[in-house]
């Protein structure tokens, strides 16, 4: 469990796709309140929300073991990478299609306006949210990356 924490740790402060999928899972179980979802539904959301980091994760561990191979393993280290981010995309993909097809739903669209517009404390509450999102994806790195 250890080891597990310190690579959630270390892909948090490394990579910044990481850090935008968890700005954005925050985003969506935030906003899922307005929906009348039900188990199944919910389920499914959560789920694709911690299988997207989970498959960032596992594209930053090949990246990781693959990365400055000798001469030889040049191409297949490439394509290993490649091959992972592809997974990645995919993933990405499905849940934007999901979650499109879930939150299209016109009584949460009108009961998410009535909250934001029908309280200028909630707007705030937003704009607060999207500037403290921009500082923690851009945030450096705490290790120094080797060029």
């Amino acid at each position: 469990m250890g080891y597990a924490l310190k690579g959630i740790k270390l892909g948090i402060a490394e990579e910044r796709n990481l850090r935008i999928d968890m700005v954005a899972m925050l985003f969506v179980w935030f906003h899922m309140q307005f929906y009348n979802f039900d188990t199944a539904e919910t389920v499914l959301l959560v789920l694709v929300t911690f299988l997207i980091p989970a498959f960032e994760l596992m594209n930053t561990a090949v990246e990781r073991a693959v990365h400055k191979p000798d001469a030889e393993h040049w191409m297949p280290a490439g394509d290993a990478k490649d091959t992972a981010a592809g997974a990645v995309l995919i993933m990405t993909i499905g849940a934007v299609v999901i979650a499109a097809i879930m939150f299209t739903d016109n009584l949460g669209i009108r009961e998410l306006k009535e909250f934001y517009f029908g309280n200028i404390t909630h707007i705030a509450g937003l704009a607060a949210y999207i500037i403290l999102s921009y500082f923690f994806i851009t945030m450096d790195n705490y290790r120094k990356k080797d060029k």
